[in-house]
């Protein structure tokens, strides 16, 4: 086995940017870090020459915002830099109006958007995303903290798909990856990527600021800039004067609402089979689970609560985070938790489940050399067991690592972490692109390297790589060499591959070319690549060979004697089994698989935090033990108004893990459509006596005449034991008629 070896950081890791520019009447040059320093320039080509907006650091005070992660001690030089930022920039606003959404394109979670309509007199945070792209992955949960922490305000998030990969234009896989992902605000098919060209973006993911004049304000590329998106905002809000805002909502038509899977799983991601027991491993990847059937679909068990989390214990107290690749090795279980950024193992004997690696926070640790929580990693998408080593495909950081299970430590293995599809004799000078999908046989290991759209491989003993099927040698930086051609070597062409198979029987490679929807077949000595199984045509369809149809199949598993083979078709929510001697393909019929529980509720995190907004303390509801009590919520409008449709007025019950009470997640939130009072079962928690619980809302509305407002109200009850009270505690409040003052959502003030 190889020893380890330091990798450098390479020299373009995610948080790098790139010059961008605009052809014409305009240039961005981009957000660059330049540790420890950072310096920010806006250059803007007009009939003048090019000026460049500098700015230097100084300090400020920052506050914080309540339920959301505390800002650092960067934040406030970043508020200030950006203060005097948008003063500069605010001068050429004519010139710098953003480009409008163009016309006709499909449009996700809302209707179409324009900055002349809906969009104007807001804030609006452009994410410049493709669905294949990890870092674009990465940088969600960033977007997800800072639209809760500017809900209620004037400020808009619409992601701009720019899709890399053909397969990426279709608007239903685009659906597919706003669904999998839970992606709520608004998301354009920009499929001819007009938006990325006006705007002058160069990569993924970039994410552009654009002012409530209609003015671009900030560009800026790869992950890591969350402060540098919050310190604009701010700043926004606190430079421009407050009557140029506009209160009304986004129109909303949330595609999770129209969603119907018939299916109880939920974009499974990967397989593992157990032979000698005849169980089927499924990765329920997005509820947060793992299924075990039998191996005609019989249920039974599930290893993990279906909530996210990163929790050990009994299979139903574990919780897990979009997790995908798993691989069985003496009756245990080895996780790839990706969004966990953690490497689990499930005891099948003990039925326990224990993080051996990552801490739910995303590494950028290139070398690794620790074990436990100390050892962050990012994004494992899938695991292998060879001997006693667990090969992990690390996507987030483009590497192969490998988990001692002797040593109990994680290390590279193989990657200097840029993402190219470069090989080398040196393992530590190769570099991969997305690995997604592992397997072993004669020798090597088998790697789904799937920003490449090839198959490459590892040779175990020497540790040297090379490429098997699809890419470009000559130009390791090239990853859009892909297509769906049969071929040989650098002839052959695949889309973002991200299952491999490892045939014995046949000493070949199935290979799932995801976003050609097929399985394919790869002879990995004369590295050769044939169509195999699948039309090419997203759908759900049995039968023979190439006449079956899949949707972006992701994982496999064999069989017992390898006369089957088991496929996570991703899109369709199902399993298929594939006859290999056949080649007839069928999906395989679950039955008693529960459905999942709900995302957990009630929520920690405000709806939203304006200022303002009253705190009613109720009288005290007090509960019986293993009883249920009730809250009535009644909620009115001023006279003359009504609530805006498609706005998203809301109510939720707020409480953490720690709550003295337990809620139906199912009636722990909801709309507010003023079709009168809500009740709200809640029962004590087993061994607590007294707490509080919160329960807010916010609401949208808008008088006959046409002009909107918003306002919110937070209820606090404080709850206890005792004899069950006779009647529901009320919680009335009629919404404020003034238009609401919005101020910093940090708390700060002028300082």
């Amino acid at each position: 086995m190889l020893s380890r070896q330091k990798v450098r950081s390479p020299k373009n890791r995610p948080h790098d940017c790139k010059l961008a520019t605009v052809r014409g009447r305009r240039q961005f040059v981009r957000v660059t870090q330049y540790l420890p320093l950072s310096i920010f320039r806006l250059a803007k080509r007009l009939a003048k020459p090019a000026v460049a907006l500098l700015f230097s650091i100084t300090s400020l005070s920052s506050g914080q915002a309540a339920d959301l992660p505390p800002r650092s001690e960067r934040f406030p030089e970043l508020l200030k830099q950006l203060h005097a930022h948008i003063e500069r920039v605010d001068q050429r606003a004519d010139a710098l109006k953003a480009p409008e959404f163009p016309e006709g394109k499909d449009w996700f979670n809302s209707p179409p958007l324009s900055f002349s309509k809906q969009l104007a007199g807001k804030i609006v945070v452009l994410d410049f995303w493709t669905y294949c792209c990890i870092n674009c992955i990465h940088i969600l949960p960033d977007l997800v903290e800072l639209e809760e922490r500017y809900a209620g305000y004037p400020v808009a998030f619409v992601g701009v798909h720019s899709a890399k990969f053909e397969n990426e234009k279709v608007s239903a896989n685009i659906r597919d990856a706003v669904l999998r992902y839970e992606i709520a605000h608004p998301v354009v098919n920009d499929d001819e990527m007009r938006m990325w060209r006006e705007v002058g973006v160069r990569s993924w993911p970039s994410l552009a600021v654009v002012g409530p004049k209609g003015n671009l304000m900030l560009l800026v590329s790869g992950e890591g800039n969350k402060e540098v998106l919050d310190a604009c905002i701010t700043a926004a809000l606190e430079f421009y004067p407050k009557e140029l805002f506009r209160h009304d909502p986004v129109p909303m038509s949330p595609e999770k609402d129209k969603a119907v899977v018939s299916s109880p799983l939920r974009y499974p991601g990967k397989l593992a089979i157990d032979a000698k027991a005849g169980l089927l491993y499924i990765s329920d990847s997005n509820n947060h689970r793992i299924v075990v059937t039998d191996l005609d679909g019989k249920f039974i068990e599930t290893i993990g609560t279906g909530r996210i989390g990163l929790i050990d214990g009994a299979y139903d107290k574990a919780r897990f985070f979009r997790l995908q690749g798993m691989a069985l090795h003496n009756e245990k279980l080895y996780v790839a938790d990706a969004e966990n950024h953690a490497l689990r193992v499930v005891d099948t004997k003990a039925k326990t489940v224990t993080t051996l690696v990552g801490n739910g926070t995303q590494g950028r640790d290139y070398n690794g050399g620790r074990g436990g929580r100390k050892q962050v990693i990012s994004t494992p998408w899938d695991v292998y067991v060879e001997a006693d080593k667990v090969f992990i495909a690390m996507a987030g950081t483009h590497q192969i690592w490998v988990y001692d299970l002797e040593k109990k430590i994680a290390h590279n293995f193989s990657g200097n972490g840029s993402e190219q599809n470069l090989n080398h004799p040196d393992p530590f000078q190769a570099a991969w692109a997305q690995p997604s999908g592992l397997s072993v046989g004669a020798g090597e290991l088998f790697i789904a390297d799937s920003e490449s759209s090839t198959v490459r491989a590892i040779h175990l003993e020497t540790g040297a790589t090379r490429t098997i099927a699809g890419g470009e040698d000559a130009r390791p930086r090239n990853l859009f060499a892909f297509g769906d051609i049969d071929g040989i070597g650098e002839k052959a062409r695949m889309q973002h591959v991200l299952g491999v198979q490892w045939w014995e029987k046949e000493k070949k490679v199935i290979v799932a070319d995801t976003y050609n929807h097929r399985l394919k077949l790869l002879d990995p000595k004369a590295n050769e690549v044939k169509r195999w199984v699948g039309s090419g045509k997203p759908g759900l369809k049995d039968g023979k060979a190439l006449e079956a149809q899949f949707s972006e199949p992701s994982g496999f598993a064999l069989g017992p004697d390898a006369k089957t083979l088991y496929v996570a078709d991703t899109n369709n929510h199902v399993i298929r089994v594939v006859d290999l001697a056949s080649l007839e393909v069928r999906t395989l019929k679950l039955t008693g698989v529960p459905s999942a529980q709900e995302p957990i509720a009630p929520r920690s995190v405000r709806l939203a935090d304006l200022p303002g907004t009253p705190t009613v303390r109720t009288e005290p509801l007090r509960l019986a033990k293993g009883k249920a009590g009730a809250l009535t919520l009644s909620l009115k409008l001023p006279s003359g108004h009504k609530y805006t449709e498609a706005a998203g007025s809301r109510w939720q019950v707020i409480a953490d893990e720690d709550s003295p009470v337990s809620i139906d997640e199912a009636k722990a939130s909801g709309a507010l459509t003023g079709s009168g009072s809500i009740s709200i079962p809640v029962q004590m928690r087993e061994g607590a006596k007294e707490g509080l619980v919160r329960v807010e809302a916010i609401a949208y509305f808008c008088r006959d005449e046409g002009a909107c407002q918003v306002s919110s109200v937070l209820f606090e009850i404080p709850v206890a034991l005792g004899q069950a009270a006779e009647k529901p505690v009320e919680l009335k409040h009629t919404f404020n008629s003034q238009v609401a003052q919005f101020g910093l959502p940090s708390g700060q003030g002028d300082n």
